[in-house]
């Protein structure tokens, strides 16, 4: 026979219980839209996740988005957008015809439609074009420029402006960091290696194949440090819109956080937003095999 007292307790536990908060891993998950529309490219490499609740374990698989209904449309033309799923995971929505390319100067509006009823909206207008006033040469020679660099300097870029933009981008990524010599002539099967730097081994982003750097004028003296690897590298500047601008600043340069209510993505968080670009390949020849 269970005492009184005991009693008494078990049916105190019991209204207490009924009255807690929800425990902790009740969950309202937000979705999360990335897309860039860059002019004179295809639509592409658009991604629809969701947050995934702080107890389990993040895997792209489980946050993707994949049935989702895209539009993305100015006053000139519309985009119907299709999943392309990849082995990896991490899909991508995009305009199976690459043959239709983003203009510039044209307001682009977008709205995407979840199977659970959720509509996503944002717009963003894109910059005019941009073009080089000094490119980058084709090819540059490690570590031999680097003391003694031709004029003009080699690593120094100018493009033009791009009305209405104040602040640039730049990316410097390595196109493969796997083959060398496949590149040269005569063709040889020398590998690809690092630019060994001891400062940088125990870099947060020492894997990134991405450089990426953040201007406030027209044009810049690229260090060499900018370079992770020899071989065939990607310079590109980028004319940003303010969404884009915005969310570089916060994600690249601020620590991997982002301020929530400076999302432009009505609905949901993220970013719908578009950029200028002028593109220019260079080979970093290495100075011993």
């Amino acid at each position: 026979m269970i005492p009184t007292v005991s009693i008494i307790l078990i049916t105190v536990a019991i209204l207490f219980a009924g009255c807690e908060d929800p425990v902790p891993t009740d969950y309202i998950p937000r979705y999360v839209f990335t897309g860039y529309l860059i002019v004179d490219e295809p639509v592409q490499a658009i991604t629809l996740t969701t947050s995934l609740p702080p107890l389990d374990s993040f895997e792209y698989r489980n946050a993707a988005i994949t049935d989702a209904q895209i539009r993305i449309w100015s006053s000139k033309d519309t985009f119907d957008l299709q999943y392309v799923p990849s082995d990896s995971g991490v899909g991508e929505y995009r305009v199976l015809d690459t043959t239709r390319l983003v203009e510039p100067g044209i307001e682009y509006f977008m709205e995407a439609r979840l199977s659970d009823g959720t509509t996503l909206r944002s717009s963003t207008t894109t910059p005019e074009r941009i073009e080089w006033v000094q490119a980058p040469r084709e090819i540059l020679q490690y570590p031999i420029d680097t003391v003694n660099l031709p004029s003009p300097d080699s690593l120094k870029l100018i493009w033009t402006r791009s009305p209405g933009v104040t602040e640039y981008l730049i990316s410097i990524e390595c196109l493969d960091t796997l083959n060398y010599g496949s590149y040269l002539e005569p063709v040889s099967k020398e590998k690809n290696r690092r630019i060994e730097r001891f400062f940088e081994d125990d870099a947060p982003r020492y894997n990134e194949v991405v450089r990426w750097g953040f201007l406030q004028n027209r044009e810049v003296n690229v260090v060499w440090f900018a370079f992770k690897w020899f071989g065939l590298h990607e310079i590109t500047i980028y004319a940003p819109d303010p969404a884009l601008l915005e969310w570089f600043k916060q994600v690249r340069f601020g620590g991997s956080q982002f301020e929530t209510l400076l999302s432009n993505v009505e609905g949901g968080i993220g970013v719908f937003g578009s950029a200028a670009v002028a593109r220019q390949n260079s080979f970093v020849l290495s100075n011993q095999p």
